[in-house]
């Protein structure tokens, strides 16, 4: 387990445009309580992936892309494991 409670990721692709860009730095806080609405990062199939958190179940969150046309998301491969997210998003720079 990483001892520090921020980390930073670098956005990669168009799924979360208009509100993330690619190429943004994101800081996200990694002990925070993740509700609805919260921009999230996590890992999925050995990629980390940035998406808005839409609805928690026994299982995990269920995630999607803000820019809808150009997003892979659990519509696609259904809920991201609590253990899988990494943190959620604090600041854009």
């Amino acid at each position: 387990m990483e001892m520090w409670p921020f980390k930073r990721f670098r956005i990669v692709g168009e799924s979360m445009s208009p509100a993330y860009k690619d190429g943004d730095i994101v800081l996200i806080y990694r002990w925070g309580k993740i509700r609805a609405g919260d921009v999230v990062v996590f890992r999925k199939e050995g990629m980390t992936m940035i998406k808005r958190a839409i609805s928690k179940t026994n299982d995990g969150w269920n995630v999607r892309g803000d820019n809808i046309s150009n997003s892979t998301d659990s519509l696609e491969f259904g809920t991201v494991p609590f253990g899988r997210i990494e943190g959620s998003v604090i600041a854009r720079y």
